[in-house]
């Protein structure tokens, strides 16, 4: 059973976060820190932590919270919800933005902050695995104007996230389960960040998303890609030309990931029932992808 961890902590002011022996043993290991906190109102956070994966529900006042990133920030992702209040986030180009108060921090070691504005302000707060960004298309990060998204589409994310975040678990046996539906609900805030609606998608975002959808089928191949994305083959790969890549790359390298986590969750799998739920027609193409990805 993978093990999990509920935490209740509240702090009223810097010296009080301080003096928090259990606050400022979850920042270290998060590598977050507090530098500034009006006494107007009490932080209160809760939070779960499961292997890999941390929901956060925090209530604070006038606040100013600084991830100061290192090497080990590279395979780690956040995601930031403002429920109630105001919250900015900096620098701009290291993150991703969509109004109202959403923010996705892909992996890097630039270090960024957040500041709350409000008297008092409701926050969510998710660290993930890089790899959940793997199959989005985070280029936005360019884009000048980027659409709110409808308060019904984010309504039952954030229920269940901060649900999750209470460390009400129940029966020990539905953590499993109640992880990876977690793990989806990132995901999910994730790509709506990052993506926005389906009709904001480029050609290629969708076929990425194509990709990951259908890659374990080894019979997924360009023409197949530009069928199901309702294009010609030449469009579909001048929209990967245009992201410096191309069809054959991405899809080995989505199906040499696949086969890299089930090697490293299941070590004793035959390499043919890899290749197989991999999507590689072969092991002798898997070990080639394998060779080529360490070769990047």
């Amino acid at each position: 059973m993978e093990p999990v961890e509920a935490l209740r902590l509240r702090a009223r002011g810097i010296a009080d976060v301080q003096a928090n022996e259990r606050l400022t043993e979850y920042l270290s290991s998060a590598n977050l820190r507090i530098t500034r906190l009006e006494e107007s109102e009490s932080l209160r956070l809760r939070m779960t932590r499961f292997p890999e994966l941390t929901f956060a529900h925090a209530n604070l006042p006038r606040a100013v919270v600084e991830w100061p990133r290192d090497e080990l920030s590279l395979t780690r992702a956040a995601i930031i919800l403002c429920v109630s209040g105001h919250v900015v986030g900096a620098p701009a180009e290291a993150m991703l933005q969509r109004r109202p108060g959403l923010f996705l921090v892909p992996p890097g070691v630039e270090p960024v902050a957040f500041e709350t504005r409000s008297p008092l302000n409701e926050i969510l707060y998710i660290s993930a695995p890089a790899a959940l960004l793997s199959d989005l298309d985070l280029t936005a990060r360019r884009a000048r104007s980027r659409p709110e998204l409808p308060a019904g589409v984010l309504a039952p994310l954030a229920a269940f996230a901060i649900s999750l975040s209470s460390g009400s678990l129940g029966n020990p046996l539905v953590v499993g389960p109640l992880r990876a539906a977690a793990m989806e609900v990132a995901h999910s805030l994730a790509r709506l960040i990052a993506e926005g609606d389906p009709s904001e998608l480029t050609l290629f975002s969708r076929a990425v998303r194509l990709i990951v959808d259908n890659h374990a089928d080894a019979r997924l191949t360009v023409p197949r890609l530009a069928t199901l994305a309702g294009v010609s083959q030449r469009t579909l790969q001048a929209a990967f030309a245009s992201e410096g890549t191309t069809v054959a790359r991405e899809l080995r390298a989505t199906r040499t990931r696949t086969a890299a986590e089930l090697r490293r969750r299941s070590p004793d799998l035959p390499a043919a029932d890899v290749a197989r739920a991999a999507g590689f027609g072969s092991v002798s193409t898997l070990y080639r992808a394998l060779e080529v990805e360490r070769d990047v």
